[in-house]
């Protein structure tokens, strides 16, 4: 009887473990068949950029070009001067980084660990404007920008980073309260001042929140088309985003699909790059360690 008992639990434990493999089997199956559903569009690209303007629509679709053409990349530098407007697109990357940072961490920093009357109050006013739509806060914008005489320059495009926005006020204020209370209590009874405490604890310990907010700051602005084809006016100010736009409407026909895709691969790059490099701190917590000496 006890054998028949224990071949029965072995009989039981050897199909859970079936089960369990072939379920993990259909899942891996399931996973690879997204991933390939979604791979297909940015190999299409690939090999659309290295094609010649007449081969792009033969059917079938030949994914490995016989003679990759590079000339449409090269065409990008020399011919279009890609590199003017992709510089345009870091500098303003950059100074709404750092606008952002500057601005939205003091702010959200406040709202944290600060202590005044109506704190509650303004925190909910601040989230309230997440409400608005943009298409309803732009045209108040547009006016105001146009009065003030910015109208045709990049100084709607990045000046107001520099007074906080909503969502990383938001973002960053909730990570600085998982941060316990002991540090800067001890930090400030050692006689630190708040700028100190803010720039010596808090930040270091928000790596995470921090380097979210510069990567959705680097890719709104990388992405953006609709602000700055309203507000330049300078060919030479453009970004890649509004580069791209008139660049598919440089030729005629199916002529400008590969050099537009040889474009759409390079404005990728830096996008993967970054989310490559930074992925981690989007589920890395934080530890906590001894004070070092």
């Amino acid at each position: 009887m006890e054998e028949i008992k224990i071949y029965k639990e072995k009989t039981k434990t050897y199909n859970k473990i079936n089960k369990n493999k072939v379920t993990k089997g259909f899942v891996y199956i399931l996973l690879v068949i997204g991933a390939i559903c979604m791979l297909l569009p940015f190999l299409w690209m690939i090999s659309t950029s290295l094609k010649d303007p007449l081969k792009v629509y033969e059917i079938p679709i030949k994914w490995i070009p016989e003679n990759p053409n590079f000339d449409n990349y090269k065409r990008l530098f020399t011919e279009y001067k890609f590199h003017k407007y992709i510089f345009n697109t870091l500098f303003l990357a950059a100074i709404n980084i750092i606008g952002n940072l500057f601005s939205c961490s003091l702010v959200a920093y406040g709202f944290a660990c600060g202590k005044f009357k109506y704190k509650k109050q303004m925190f909910i006013l601040i989230l309230a404007t997440m409400m608005l739509p943009g298409e309803v806060v732009f045209f108040p914008q547009f006016l105001l920008f146009n009065f003030i005489g910015w109208y045709g320059s990049l100084k709607p495009l990045w000046v107001p980073s520099f007074f906080g926005n909503a969502f990383y006020i938001f973002l960053l204020r909730q990570y600085f309260l998982t941060i316990p209370s002991e540090l800067i209590d001890s930090a400030r009874i050692d006689g630190c001042s708040e700028f100190k405490i803010f720039y010596k604890i808090i930040l270091p310990l928000s790596k995470p929140a921090v380097i979210t907010v510069v990567l959705y700051t680097f890719m709104g602005i990388w992405n953006d088309f609709f602000a700055p084809l309203i507000y330049i006016v300078n060919e030479n100010q453009r970004t890649v985003g509004v580069a791209l736009n008139y660049l598919k409407n440089t030729y005629e026909g199916t002529s400008s699909i590969p050099i537009t895709m040889a474009a759409s691969i390079i404005l990728i790059i830096p996008c993967l790059l970054l989310y490559y490099f930074g992925q981690k701190y989007f589920v890395k917590g934080i530890t906590f360690k001894g004070v070092d000496k």
